[in-house]
């Protein structure tokens, strides 16, 4: 095998994968490196909002999300106590979401990959960056059926090795914190109260969400609010029976239980890391070895898709990959550009979690969404990853919080106490999320 590559590829996870997908096509010569290219059955990545649709699609890979009974979803439900209702994505239907089986996603992406000669697969873990002085030149990867390290020289690494990312310490000075963690439940043969929605549950003390990853499945993930993995056995089952059951509908509940009975869960931390990385020349992040927000919202696949298609746009701009000045200008201009657009998708997903842990501010935002009309078209575009305008997520979260206020003090005027604190709570949960996502924004850079 030849050692010389345009791009080297550290990691085929969904950002990996995609990235190489994307510019297969432009005959660049393209290593692609993960331990194993197996099927995995993971809690991530299974629900794309619109947006991610939207940007799939223009990258030329609709074709990956047919063949697996994926499922089109159309919007949400709220519901709590005995009150629902709905949010579409659009009055028109034209936008879409999409709730995948991760794995099988995963595996289509991959097999696309394989009808391009220029796209080399290698089984290994990449163990380090290969330098020339201050400068990547490509990896070095240790084999597990060889026992052995090889070497790949290329024009541009991309570091694209996941939640635990490695390489990551060495391109960044990311801080990492866990805000909760998920317990994710596949729930078979159930019929939501809406079918192709996504449910959001507001009557219980921990906020979850169910949505369908295929005809006959649909994932449920509940909330356990501490940065502490809850135990197997009694601590789960314990959390399940009060936190979670009693909330559920009946038409959800048989299903659950079934589901909770089989004992199959699986734990995922809700990581929440700003993107700081290094500018160095000749290596590049991308995923979530870059960035990560909460999944609550579920637009994770959102921001990855924007970023894969803005550094994937900005090097198809060059003739070759012979000049290194221009790679690092384009990664350079990558990073500075996805701040602004992404900057929504983190933001809110971090702030939604702060408000469905909040009694006061779940109350309102359930409220200020049940009103229709602005209220509600403009926030689920945002969720959806079809409005990128940060001012206008700071405007409505804060107009919710004061709408919140003003029923508080409707209802009596006593509760000023209550009043007060749901607006001091607001900008505890938005100022940090807004000062680690809007710093030096250049909103000219929203024009991609």
């Amino acid at each position: 095998m030849e050692n010389k590559f345009d791009l080297c590829i550290a990691g085929a996870g969904m950002a990996g994968a995609t990235m190489a997908a994307f510019l297969a096509p432009k005959a660049y010569k393209i290593a692609l490196i993960d331990k194993d290219f197996d099927f995995k059955d993971r809690i991530v990545a299974e629900l794309l909002q619109p947006g991610a649709v939207n940007l799939f699609k223009e990258m030329g890979l609709a074709s990956c999300l047919e063949g697996f009974d994926a499922q089109e979803v159309y919007g949400y439900a709220m519901l709590k106590d005995d009150e629902s209702f709905t949010i579409p994505y659009s009055k028109e239907g034209n936008q879409i979401g999409v709730g995948v089986n991760s794995g099988l996603f995963l595996q289509k992406i991959r097999e696309y990959l394989k009808t391009f000669d220029n796209v080399t697969f290698i089984k290994g873990t990449v163990t380090e960056l290969r330098k020339n002085g201050e400068n990547v030149i490509g990896a070095t990867y240790y084999d597990n059926e060889k026992e052995d390290h090889f070497d790949i020289d290329a024009s541009l690494t991309i570091a694209s090795d996941g939640f635990y990312s490695k390489l990551r310490k060495v391109l960044s000075d990311n801080e990492v914190s866990i805000t909760s963690h998920f317990i994710g439940i596949l729930m078979k043969n159930v019929e939501l109260p809406f079918p192709n929605h996504g449910h959001l549950f507001l009557s219980g003390p921990t906020p979850f969400v169910c949505y369908p990853i295929s005809s006959t499945e649909i994932r449920c993930l509940v909330d356990f609010p501490s940065d502490i993995p809850p135990r197997r056995g009694p601590q789960i089952n314990e959390h399940l029976e009060k936190n979670v059951i009693p909330y559920l509908p009946e038409s959800v509940k048989e299903g659950f239980i079934a589901a909770y009975k089989e004992g199959k869960f699986k734990v995922m931390a809700n990581q929440l890391m700003p993107a700081k990385p290094r500018k160095i020349k000749g290596v590049v992040l991308l995923g979530d070895s870059l960035n990560m927000r909460h999944p609550l919202t579920g637009g994770g696949l959102t921001a990855v898709f924007q970023d894969i298609k803005l550094l994937g746009d900005l090097l198809m701009e060059m003739p070759n990959f012979t000049n290194q000045e221009l790679i690092f200008e384009k990664i350079k201009k990558y990073y500075k550009k996805r701040v602004p657009l992404n900057a929504n998708v983190n933001i809110l997903a971090n702030a939604l979690y702060g408000v469905m842990s909040n009694d006061l501010l779940k109350v309102a935002v359930y409220e200020y969404l049940k009103k229709g009309g602005e209220n509600a078209e403009i926030p689920i575009k945002m969720l959806a990853g079809l409005d990128r305008n940060s001012m206008t997520l700071i405007k409505h979260f804060f107009s919710v919080a004061g709408f919140g206020a003003k029923n508080l003090l409707a209802e009596n005027i006593m509760n000023v106490g209550k009043a007060a604190k749901i607006m001091k709570d607001a900008v505890v949960i938005v100022k940090p999320l807004a000062m680690s996502n809007l710093v030096n924004i250049d909103y000219d850079s929203l024009k991609v």
